[in-house]
C-alpha cells in the first residue's frame, strides 16, 4: 500500500477550526467552489432511489443539493458549529430528506454497503488519515456505488510549488493536513479497492482574493502577515502555478488548483 501519511499533525484539529469558521461561512464560499458541486452532481449518476453520504458536510451545501433528486442524504462532519447551520439551511429550506450527524470521515457510523453515492467536497485536506478514510468510503459504498470527490490539490512534478502551498495552507489554518497531487490521489482509490473511471481538474482552478481567504480562516494579524508575506516573496515557479497577481488596488489574487475523482465499488 501507498503510503501518505508522512505528514506533521495539525496544530489545531479540524473540529476546532471549523466551530471557530462556522459564522464565515456564507454564499461568497460557495460561490468560490459552485463549479465543483456542479461537477459532482453531473458526475454522481444520481437516481431518485439513492442514499447518499456527504462526508465533511460543512454548512451542508452539498448534501443539500442532492437532497431534491435522491431518496436520503446524510452529512457527517466533525464541526458541531457547522452541522447546526446545515440543520439550519434545511429547516429554512424544508428539506426533510436530509440529515445531520458528527462523525470523522476516518470512523464512520454506518453500516457496510449502506450507500449508492459518497462525496466528499474541497474537505480531505482536512483529514487525518486519508487511508482510512479511502477505506471507510469504500466499506460503505454499495457494490456499483459512486465516489465522487473535489479538492484543492497540488502539481505532480513540483515538489517545491507543492510543498509551498502546504505550507502556507497550514500558515492560514492550522487544521490543514495535505493537498495530495492527481497521482497521489489514483493511488489512493485504487489501493482502497475502487476502480477510478475519472480523474482530472473541474476547470480552471479556485480564484480567490488574498483578504477573503484569510478572514474565512478566523486569522490573528500575525498569521494573516505571514501568510501575506508568503505570497509576496513566493517563488517565481509558484507565483506562475498558482497565478499570484498583485491587482491595482493592492489587492492579491490567487488560484488553488483542484482535483476531480470519480470512482466506483466493484
Amino acid at each position: 500500500m501507498s503510503d501518505f501519511g508522512a505528514v506533521a499533525a495539525p496544530t489545531r484539529s479540524a473540529k476546532e477550526q471549523f466551530d471557530k469558521q462556522a459564522a464565515h461561512y456564507n454564499a461568497q464560499w460557495n460561490t468560490w467552489s459552485e463549479e465543483t458541486l456542479s461537477w459532482i452532481l453531473a458526475h454522481s449518476g444520481y437516481q431518485p432511489t439513492d442514499k447518499v453520504l456527504d462526508i465533511a458536510t460543512g454548512t451542508g451545501f452539498t448534501a443539500l443539493a442532492f437532497a431534491p433528486h435522491v431518496a436520503e442524504v446524510i452529512g457527517s462532519d466533525v464541526s458541531t458549529g457547522m452541522l447546526d447551520q446545515a440543520r439550519k439551511q434545511a429547516e429554512e429550506r424544508e428539506i426533510t430528506n436530509a440529515t445531520f450527524t458528527e462523525a470523522p470521515a476516518e470512523a464512520l457510523p454506518f453500516l457496510d454497503a449502506t450507500f449508492d453515492i459518497v462525496t466528499s467536497r474541497i474537505a480531505p485536506h482536512h483529514f487525518l488519515d486519508i487511508q482510512k478514510f479511502a477505506a471507510e468510503t469504500a466499506r460503505v459504498l454499495k457494490p456499483g456505488g459512486r465516489l465522487v470527490l473535489v479538492d484543492t490539490s497540488v502539481p505532480d512534478g513540483d515538489i517545491e510549488a507543492a510543498d509551498w502551498q502546504n505550507a502556507v495552507e497550514v500558515l492560514r489554518d492550522p487544521s490543514h493536513v495535505r493537498n495530495y497531487t492527481p497521482s497521489e490521489w489514483r493511488a489512493i482509490w485504487e489501493d482502497a479497492g475502487l476502480t477510478v473511471e475519472t480523474i482530472g481538474d473541474t476547470g480552471g482552478g479556485i480564484t480567490i482574493p488574498l483578504s477573503d481567504w484569510i478572514f474565512k480562516a478566523g486569522c490573528t494579524p500575525e498569521q494573516a502577515q505571514q501568510v501575506r508575506d508568503q505570497f509576496a516573496n513566493a517563488p517565481a515557479n509558484v507565483k506562475a502555478i498558482y497565478q499570484i497577481v498583485e491587482q491595482a488596488n493592492g489587492e492579491t489574487v490567487f488560484t488553488w488548483r483542484r482535483v476531480a475523482v470519480r470512482a466506483v465499488k466493484p
